[in-house]
C-alpha cells in the first residue's frame, strides 16, 4: 500500500516487467532463418569476398537494438521512480516539525496563559472584596471564632418536622372527637395550628431574634424586641389553641374559635382540663425547637455565614478558573508532543525504506548489465543460425567473416546511483528536545496562573 502511496506515475512502474523475454527458438521460427539461410546460400549471398552484413543480419541486429532500446527506456523510468520515490522519503518535513513547533506550542501556551490571567485576575478582587468584607464584618462583630458550619439540610429540616409532626399528631387526636368527619376533618381544621405556631415563632427569631448577639446596641434592642414578639405570639397561639378545646366542649366550630378567643384576654390562665395544658405546653415546645433551629440554621451571629460563604464562593470560584486553565495548558502540550512523536515515526519510517530503494535502484543497473549480455549472446545464436543454414545451401565458400564471433554493439546505458542517504542519526535526540522545550514552556506558563495565596502575597507585597 505504502508503495503504491508513493510510486511516480510512469510508462514503466517499479515490479512491473521491463525486459523482454527472450526465447530464441521462437525468434528463429518467426524469422524464418532456416529458409532464408539457404535461400541466401543458394544464391551465393554474401558472395566469399562480401564484408558487409546480409539483410537477414542487418534485420536481427535491428531487432535486438530495439530491444535494448525498449528495456534501457523502461530501465530510466522505473530508475526514476525508484529516484522519486526516495526523494519523497526524506525525513526533512519532519525534522522541521521537531525542531520548529516548540517554537510554535510555547508561543500558544503564552497566549492561552496571558488570557486566563485576566480571567484570574478578576476572580481574586472578587475574592480579596469578600475576604475584606468578611475581616470588617469581623471586625467590626469583634468575632474571633470561625463561622459555625451550619448543620445538614436534613438535620435542620428534620428537627422542623419533628416540632411540626409532635404538635400536629397532638392537635388532631384533640380534636378528631369533636369533628362530624374525624381525624380527617380535624386534620384539615388544625393543619393551620403548626404551621402559624412554628412558622411565626421560626421567621421572627430568624429574621430578628438573632440579632440579640450583635454587638451594636440598636442591632441587640431588634434582637430582644424579635425573642420577646417570638414568645409572645407562641404564648398567645398555643393559650387559644388550648382554650379553644376547652370552649363548648369538643366542637370545632366558630363559636368555639371566638370564645377561646375571648377567654385568652379574660381568663387567661383559667383551663378547665389538664389535657388542654398538655396541649399548651406541647405547642410552647414545638415553638422552643423552631426557635432552637432558627439559631442553629446558619452561624448564630446574623451575617457571618453569609461573609464567610462568600469568601469561600470566591475561592471555589478563583479555583475553577485556575484548573481550567492549567487543563487548557496541558491539552495543547499533550497534543504537541503526540504531533512530535507521529512525526518522529514518519521520519524514522523514511529513513529506514530509503536503502532499501537505493538497493532496488543498484539490483536495476545491475540486471540491465546481464540484459545487454543476454540480448548479445541471443543475437550471435540466431546470426549463426543463419549462418550455417546458409553456409549449407552454398557451392561456394562462404565470407571469411562467417567464421568470426557476432559482435551486438549496444549503446551504453548508465544509471545514476540512488543514494540510501539513510543517516539514522539525524533525528536522534530532536524529540527529546523539542519534547524537553514544551515541558519548559508549559512549566513557564502553568507558573504564571498564580494560585490563591500566591496571588494575595503579591498583593499584600504590592
Amino acid at each position: 500500500m505504502v508503495d503504491r502511496l508513493f510510486r511516480a506515475k510512469h510508462d514503466y512502474l517499479p515490479g512491473t516487467t521491463i525486459f523482454r523475454e527472450i526465447d530464441v527458438d521462437t525468434l528463429a521460427r518467426e524469422l524464418t532463418l532456416e529458409e532464408r539461410g539457404e535461400r541466401d546460400g543458394k544464391a551465393e549471398v554474401p558472395s566469399s569476398k562480401s564484408a558487409r552484413p546480409t539483410a537477414v543480419e542487418n534485420e536481427i541486429i535491428g531487432l535486438f537494438r530495439s530491444y535494448w532500446d525498449e528495456a534501457a527506456q523502461g530501465a530510466r523510468a522505473a530508475h526514476e521512480s525508484y529516484a522519486t520515490r526516495a526523494a519523497s522519503l526524506s525525513s526533512a518535513t519532519e525534522i522541521d516539525t521537531l525542531v520548529g513547533e516548540p517554537a510554535t506550542v510555547a508561543n500558544k501556551l503564552d497566549q492561552i496563559a496571558r488570557s486566563e490571567q485576566d480571567a484570574l485576575r478578576s476572580a481574586f478582587d472578587r475574592y480579596h472584596e469578600a475576604s475584606a468584607a468578611l475581616e470588617r464584618f469581623k471586625s467590626a462583630e469583634r468575632l474571633e471564632r470561625p463561622a459555625v458550619v451550619p448543620k445538614t439540610w436534613g438535620v435542620r429540616i428534620a428537627l422542623l418536622l419533628a416540632a411540626f409532626i409532635l404538635e400536629l399528631a397532638i392537635n388532631v387526636s384533640t380534636f378528631a372527637s369533636g369533628d362530624e368527619f374525624g381525624l380527617a376533618g380535624a386534620l384539615l381544621k388544625v393543619i393551620a395550628v403548626p404551621l402559624l405556631n412554628i412558622g411565626g415563632v421560626f421567621g421572627l427569631v430568624f429574621v430578628l431574634g438573632r440579632h440579640v448577639v450583635r454587638r451594636e446596641m440598636s442591632a441587640k434592642v431588634v434582637g430582644v424586641l424579635g425573642l420577646t414578639v417570638a414568645f409572645a405570639w407562641a404564648f398567645i397561639v398555643n393559650l387559644a389553641v388550648a382554650h379553644w378545646r376547652d370552649s363548648l366542649g369538643l366542637a370545632l366550630s366558630a363559636d368555639a374559635g371566638r370564645m377561646a378567643w375571648e377567654r385568652v384576654f379574660n381568663a387567661t390562665f383559667e383551663l378547665n382540663d389538664i389535657n388542654s395544658w398538655v396541649l399548651f405546653f406541647v405547642g410552647c415546645a414545638a415553638a422552643l425547637l423552631a426557635a432552637i433551629d432558627a439559631f442553629i440554621w446558619h452561624d448564630p451571629h446574623p451575617g457571618y455565614t453569609s461573609h464567610t460563604m462568600a469568601k469561600h464562593d470566591a475561592e471555589q470560584l478563583y479555583a475553577r478558573h485556575r484548573e481550567f486553565a492549567l487543563a487548557q495548558l496541558d491539552a495543547v502540550a499533550e497534543d504537541a508532543i503526540g504531533n512530535l512523536k507521529d512525526a518522529l515515526r514518519r521520519a524514522e519510517t523514511n529513513v529506514s525504506r530509503r536503502p532499501e530503494l537505493a538497493k532496488r535502484a543498484d539490483a536495476l543497473a545491475e540486471d540491465l548489465k546481464i540484459y545487454e549480455v543476454t540480448l548479445s549472446t541471443a543475437a550471435e545464436n540466431l546470426i549463426t543460425r543463419y549462418r550455417e543454414a546458409n553456409q549449407r545451401a552454398r557451392s561456394t565458400r562462404p565470407p571469411a567473416r562467417f567464421e568470426a564471433a557476432v559482435a551486438l554493439k549496444l549503446p551504453k546505458i548508465t544509471l545514476p546511483n540512488v543514494s540510501a542517504n539513510a543517516r539514522p542519526g539525524e533525528v536522534d535526540g530532536l524529540l527529546s528536545n523539542a519534547i524537553h522545550e514544551i515541558t519548559v514552556a508549559h512549566a513557564r506558563a502553568a507558573d504564571t496562573l498564580a494560585t490563591l495565596s500566591e496571588h494575595h502575597d503579591d498583593k499584600v507585597n504590592a
